[in-house]
């Protein structure tokens, strides 16, 4: 049906109508099943009014159908709208949802491009950092619209649980669907001084559940949940990164959310910083967001933790381009884009990126992660290494899952001693070269034929509250506790091994390309210097044995 060149005024008419039919058939189904509850059957004098019900339950579809289209004889969808100035599709969603007035935020007339049309993006003669990436220029952030009530709903001993609203249905600059989203948070009670906040990202299909009553994780003191777009449309995924046109609406709805609890609780995360946490395709936002989270957010996090997550799209993509179907072509016109989120890119050339520390557990035989050249979570590995980034992984063998029957991996999205943590207000060390890992050559980690079970820096252990960050020197405390018993073809963890030390993310220690450094280890016992490249310095086969207290490595100048 169709009603070309119709006026608003109509528009609101058959809106209306839609609506009333709508809740007279509701209305009409009840009353019928509540004459079959009370007497069995339907008596022979109620059948006009229940054909009179059926009438109206056909004719609404038909009513929202003909609001839907009007639109001078072009096909209406919401994609393509312009929301500054506001049509018959814009004032029709409008009553349907009885919100208000559609903002006039646009800059101009220019249209949210059609869901199969890829953004306009520049390609680079060569891969650039991230700096701010952000799509289309449509509404703004709107702190008012995110909500969440000031006493909890729900509450423990220890905890609180609050359910919050994302009232964004008329801003584009969250989402470009017409809907409110949910979002949640739970913290300690009493919330301790320098409170963290860890953002959980939800895996598919757990939009909806993962927003019932939860505990705070114990990997911080807040933990805050927001959704992706596919809790409301599987059409709608964006894998924790970006919708169809491109745009990064699941950062700025977690964004939003950090800005909330700062705000509500007087936060400071420069010194703690927050973590990134997610199973699936929470994980791989997990990953994905530590390269595309709106700042100042992105360079508050301190850590990224993951399970079974799906890291490198554009890697999968090549291989199974149906998995991100909702997400623009990677070609040449989408080439930044898709740099922004390929970590084999950014860990190269973005600082913010080599200055995170990574947490995975995963599957070397995940149908979901799999590339060209096998499992793509395995040259995620690789790459933290041939970069010299903070990190430790464990990987079994049993299809989209982060632990295996019979395989004694510690929980490795987790610190293995509570003495380690990694925050902003001091350096951390990149442990590579490890001579405790399994298998030990980069080129065997990718061959999960051979090798199906592995890990990486299982083990090595720091003293976070010991390290020291100065203007003069860094200073690490390390120490090893091997694995053994691990199962299923993994041998025992080495009695001894050796390691490389890289400092990141150093706060007063300033590293100056081509500078020399001296170093020391264990007060004395080993000793050398290292020079300075770009924004590294890597101290090698520093000794390391299981079972003994810490020692220090002394980086000075």
């Amino acid at each position: 049906m169709r009603f070309p060149g119709c006026s608003i005024p109509q528009t609101r008419l058959l809106c209306y109508t839609e609506r009333l039919c709508a809740r007279a058939a509701v209305l009409f189904c009840v009353y019928r099943n509540a004459l079959m509850f009370k007497v069995g059957r339907i008596p022979l004098s109620h059948w006009p009014l229940l054909f009179l019900g059926q009438f109206l339950a056909l004719w609404q579809p038909m009513c929202a159908l003909a609001a839907v289209q009007i639109d001078s004889g072009q096909e209406s969808t919401l994609p393509r709208f312009t929301i500054a100035n506001v049509g018959p599709w814009e004032e029709y969603r409008r009553i349907r949802q009885a919100g208000g007035p559609v903002a006039d935020t646009a800059a101009d007339d220019t249209a949210i491009p059609k869901a199969t049309t890829a953004p306009r993006v520049k390609s680079a003669p060569s891969p650039q950092a991230n700096t701010n990436m952000h799509g289309p220029v449509l509404g703004k952030p709107a702190p008012h619209q995110i909500t969440a009530p000031i006493k909890p709903p729900e509450q423990g001993d220890w905890w609180a649980y609050f359910a919050g609203k994302m009232n964004i249905h008329a801003n584009p600059y969250y989402d470009p669907h017409g809907i409110d989203f949910k979002w949640a948070y739970s913290r300690k009670n009493p919330l301790p001084k320098n409170p963290r906040i860890v953002v959980l990202m939800h895996g598919s299909g757990c939009g909806e559940g993962c927003m019932e009553v939860f505990g705070p994780s114990e990997k911080g003191d807040i933990e805050v949940r927001t959704q992706d777009a596919e809790a409301y449309n599987q059409d709608w995924r964006e894998w924790w990164t970006f919708g169809r046109d491109g745009t990064p609406y699941p950062g700025r709805r977690v964004a939003a959310a950090l800005d909330f609890l700062v705000a509500r609780y007087q936060i400071d995360t420069s010194k703690r910083g927050i973590v990134l946490d997610g199973p699936s395709m929470g994980g791989a936002g997990a990953v994905v967001q530590t390269m595309i989270l709106p700042d100042p957010w992105r360079r508050r996090i301190a850590y990224s933790s993951a399970s079974a997550g799906v890291i490198m799209p554009r890697q999968i993509a090549q291989k199974a381009p149906d998995q991100y179907i909702s997400f623009p072509p990677d070609n040449p016109s989408n080439r930044v884009l898709w740099d922004s989120i390929d970590f084999s890119v950014q860990a190269a050339v973005d600082p913010i990126v080599r200055g995170i520390h990574y947490r995975h557990a995963f599957s070397s035989d995940d149908p979901f992660s799999a590339g060209l050249h096998g499992n793509t979570q395995l040259e995620f590995v690789n790459l933290v290494e041939r970069y010299k980034i903070g990190g430790a992984f464990t990987w079994i063998k049993d299809g989209h899952a982060a632990s295996e029957a019979g395989v004694a991996f510690p929980d490795i999205t987790q610190f293995e001693s509570v003495e380690q943590d990694v925050t902003l207000d001091r350096a951390h060390p990149a442990i590579t070269n490890s001579t405790g890992n399994f298998p030990l050559r980069a080129a065997d980690r990718t061959d999960e034929a051979k090798y199906p079970r592995g890990h990486y820096n299982m083990g090595i252990i720091w003293n976070h509250a010991n390290i020291v960050d100065e203007a003069s020197q860094i200073v690490f405390p390390l120490k090893y506790n091997r694995r053994i018993g691990i199962g299923k073809g993994v041998p025992d963890q080495p009695l001894k091994i050796t390691v490389s030390v890289t400092p990141r993310r150093s706060r007063d220690f300033v590293l100056n390309d081509g500078e020399t450094l001296k170093w020391s280890w264990d007060g004395g016992a080993r000793a050398g210097v290292a020079t300075v490249t770009g924004d590294t310095v890597t101290v090698d086969a520093i000794p390391l044995v299981s079972g003994g207290d810490y020692k220090t490595l002394r980086i000075y100048r």
